[in-house]
């Protein structure tokens, strides 16, 4: 078989994939002269889609030869807790049930189990996030808040001690997303924090995302709000999976999160078709 027709074969054998199952998983070979962003381009995905995707020692500098994986279409895979659903964990990436039951061929009357992994497609992710109108940042995850800003016992140490941030309890490996526009200024490990995400954003203010469990980020890259930081964990100094959110004013000074952000009610929001037709989507 030549070689044109290998790749036809190929191409038929992907589009049938897709077709049937939603997406594939694609295994490419770093090669000379390749970047995050030129693979990006070339198979239109998002950068941090594959940094999702894989542990890339230097995200900056490829390894000619390594291999990586992402999928095709664009879109990001979640592993199902023990009790969850399908509107639940739409809610966790903000996407209408209806496009993850379709992207997975899932059956009426089929049941979601732990330890299955559900592909979101990117062009779901997001469309029911609410845009902040009078407020500065958007939610950066859907959960539930576990501690707030301002003095507390702490929960390891048992001092009391200033809490600088909102702490907001979700499923280990849920995605956590840019709360406004701006520059990844650090993407590690700090501390207490453990893996933390620091972004920069035009207005000058400053947001931090901790005890993540994957980082989907590296410093210096533009994020725009909604993109994929990285995902929910408890490294560093936590006792269950959970974003450490902290907010600093232009001055670098803490404030509370809470002012900066739109109400709770309105973390997941169903729009309807009509003009002025929309709902909350409830916990």
């Amino acid at each position: 078989m030549s070689n044109r027709n290998l790749l036809a074969l190929l191409v038929m054998l992907v589009v049938v994939s897709i077709t049937s199952f939603g997406y594939v998983i694609i295994t490419y070979t770093i090669q000379q002269g390749d970047t995050l962003y030129s693979i990006a381009k070339e198979h239109e995905l998002h950068v941090s889609t594959i940094l999702d995707f894989n542990d890339i020692e230097d995200p900056k500098s490829l390894k000619i030869g390594e291999k990586i994986v992402f999928p095709q279409p664009d879109g990001l895979l979640y592993e199902v807790k023990k009790g969850e659903t399908l509107s639940y964990i739409a809610k966790l990436f903000f996407a209408p049930v209806e496009d993850i039951i379709r992207a997975n061929s899932i059956k009426n009357g089929d049941i979601i189990v732990p330890g299955q992994k559900l592909f979101v497609p990117m062009d779901s992710i997001n469309k029911y996030d609410y845009k902040p109108i009078e407020r500065p940042f958007r939610w950066p995850v859907y959960g539930v808040i576990s501690s707030n800003y301002g003095w507390r016992q702490h929960p390891i140490t048992g001092k009391l001690a200033f809490h600088t941030g909102l702490d907001i309890a979700a499923p280990m490996g849920a995605p956590i997303f840019a709360a406004a526009d701006g520059y990844v200024t650090f993407a590690g490990l700090n501390g207490g924090y453990g893996y933390m995400v620091e972004i920069q954003h035009d207005d000058g203010m400053v947001t931090r995302y901790g005890h993540m469990s994957h980082i989907s980020v590296y410093v210096g890259q533009r994020v725009f709000m909604g993109s994929l930081l990285g995902r929910i964990g408890a490294t560093g100094l936590a006792t269950g999976p959970h974003v450490h959110f902290e907010v600093r004013d232009n001055e670098y000074r803490t404030v509370d999160p809470l002012s900066t952000l739109p109400a709770k009610d309105l973390m997941y929001v169903i729009r309807g078709y009509q003009e002025g037709n929309a709902d909350t989507g409830g916990k």
